[in-house]
């Protein structure tokens, strides 16, 4: 079997060949972790059409076996979907329920962090406290000053309204200027008052503790490889997980052929150490076979492709 590419991971989208398609050579076993792939399409900025992922590995007669491990959620309709129209498409689906594992930030490697936010908070809310005192005593001496009833004018000798009965007394401008400073007062102070109450609720929610969803395929991908192991030449697998060089390695060592299908930014360090039967394969090269339709950018802006280059 010609090599295909050591590694078609590109650096410009220009170079990436319209015309590329893989080469097989013997039964294959297509193997699609469909957490990895679906978490390609930030990085993409494109999604890859399981329906046309499943016309793809079809148009190879090679191909004898296209399994899709999907996490399902029973209960969201989304994921039922899509799990049923893997299946009507073809794929011989391999599915489980998605567990969420609580994780409490206070008790796991989140704790020193965890701790530095609630002192910052903490320091937060006692600067908010202090700043409302201060307010507090502003305010006090504002309405000393502007009294309880509205207050009687004379004209003083600079020709100006004054207040009569204050001393020192002050012009009418500047009792205009403290009544606005007397209300901006009362909406800092009841602002700062809900700050305090949604700082506390933020630390009340960080003690509780997070689920984290959980659905990997790692063992049900190795069992199933391992047990059609003699019944396949070459193995496609699409994920750049690092956690299967392991098994690319025992295959190799079999005489297998692998082929590895990631997307740029999610290829596993593992791989760089296996010199030879591992073919590594950037989806870039497949877009015009799998790519979802539609997929048209929201921004059209000039430059708007830089980053995309950028993160090649």
């Amino acid at each position: 079997m010609r090599p295909l590419i050591q590694d078609t991971q590109l650096k410009f989208p220009s170079m990436i060949k319209k015309d590329f398609n893989l080469k097989l050579n013997g039964k294959t076993l297509a193997i699609i972790d469909w957490a990895n792939v679906y978490g390609w399409n930030k990085s993409l900025k494109w999604s890859i059409d399981v329906k046309k992922l499943f016309e793809y590995l079809s148009s190879f007669p090679e191909v004898f076996d296209k399994r899709l491990y999907y996490g399902i959620e029973t209960g969201k309709a989304y994921s039922e979907e899509f799990n049923a129209e893997a299946l009507q498409t073809g794929f011989n689906v391999i599915s489980k329920e998605v567990k969420f594992i609580p994780v409490s930030l206070d008790k796991s490697h989140f704790k020193k962090i965890i701790k530095e936010l609630f002192d910052v908070l903490d320091n937060i809310k006692i600067a908010n406290s202090d700043i409302a005192s201060k307010l507090y005593k502003l305010k006090e001496t504002i309405e000393t000053r502007l009294g309880e009833e509205d207050p009687d004018f004379d004209i003083g000798d600079d020709g100006q309204q004054h207040i009569i009965g204050t001393t020192p007394s002050y012009a009418k401008k500047d009792g205009e200027i403290y009544n606005n400073v007397y209300e901006l007062i009362n909406t800092l102070d009841e602002e700062l008052k809900k700050l305090n109450i949604n700082i506390t609720e933020l630390q009340g929610n960080l003690s509780q503790p997070v689920l984290r969803r959980k659905c990997d395929f790692d063992v049900e991908i190795a069992r199933d490889v391992f047990n059609l192991t003699d019944g396949f030449n070459q193995l496609i697998l699409f994920s750049g997980d690092g956690d299967y060089a392991a098994l690319v390695k025992d295959l190799i060592s079999k005489g297998k052929k692998v082929i590895v299908v990631f997307a740029s930014g999610h290829k596993g360090k593992e791989y760089e150490e296996i010199k030879q039967g591992l073919y590594l394969c950037s989806v870039e090269q497949l877009k015009n076979y799998l790519a979802l339709e539609n997929n048209i950018p929201v921004d059209f802006s000039t430059g708007r492709d830089v980053n995309n280059i950028a993160n090649l």
